[in-house]
């Protein structure tokens, strides 16, 4: 459980799983993930670009960050770009930022870098036009990885440049264990049925889950019953 002394809010970035075997309900993405890992742990290959697609709030970024870590190790934090919806991805920045660094050699020790670019389906069609090149190089130096909720948005040129993997919604079982995991951050346990309710407002998304838990946190129970996801 949290340390009940800490002075920080409990926030929702708290509750990411930061290793591949703590995500829940995505068995084959995980499988082919560790698989990937082991690869690069044995040097015999450079990962593909990889496209994550399914719903919001079911693992897609947690999964790259995992993924990152694995096989990065401790030059992580040197070698993983993560660019958000939020931020500036602008043609000038990726043309001018993004693509001349995926061309050079990667940092310190680290195998390769990568690039993750989350809400990928967002990004202008300029900008896909311009990333493409850098996607197909292959120089062993980068790896991109793309997450969306909608595959139609992408150009298939990308999509061609990439292993698909598919994130979909978690069933009961699963949920009831992220629920868990996330009650264990907290510094108190919720009332009795909490879980089961959690399981199920949130719909098969663990994100929801989670902030269901945070809700339960803050509120001490009963406004639970009012929220909808």
């Amino acid at each position: 459980m949290a340390d009940a002394s800490t002075s920080r809010p409990i926030q929702l970035e708290d509750f990411r799983p930061v290793r591949l075997e703590e995500i829940q309900g995505q068995d084959q993405v995980v499988a082919r993930l560790r698989q990937l890992a082991e690869g690069v742990r044995t040097g015999r290959i450079v990962p593909p670009n990889l496209l994550f697609h399914g719903p919001p709030g079911v693992g897609k970024t947690t999964a790259a960050r995992a993924f990152a870590r694995e096989v990065l190790g401790p030059d992580f934090l040197n070698s993983y770009y993560q660019l958000r919806a939020s931020d500036d991805r602008s043609l000038s920045v990726v043309t001018k930022g993004i693509i001349p660094l995926s061309r050079r050699p990667p940092s310190r020790t680290a195998p390769f870098r990568i690039f993750f670019f989350d809400e990928a389906d967002s990004l202008e069609p300029a900008v896909q036009s311009a990333l493409r090149p850098a996607m197909e190089e292959g120089t062993g130096s980068t790896v991109f990885i793309l997450a969306c909720n909608e595959l139609g948005l992408l150009s298939e040129p990308m999509q061609s440049r990439c292993i698909t993997l598919a994130f979909t919604p978690i069933g009961p079982a699963e949920m009831r264990q992220v629920v868990l995991q996330a009650m264990a951050h907290l510094p108190a346990p919720l009332p009795p049925g909490t879980v089961e309710l959690i399981v199920d407002r949130a719909r098969g998304i663990p994100r929801n889950a989670v902030k269901l838990v945070l809700e339960a946190h803050a509120l001490a129970g009963p406004a639970l019953e009012a929220y909808e996801s």
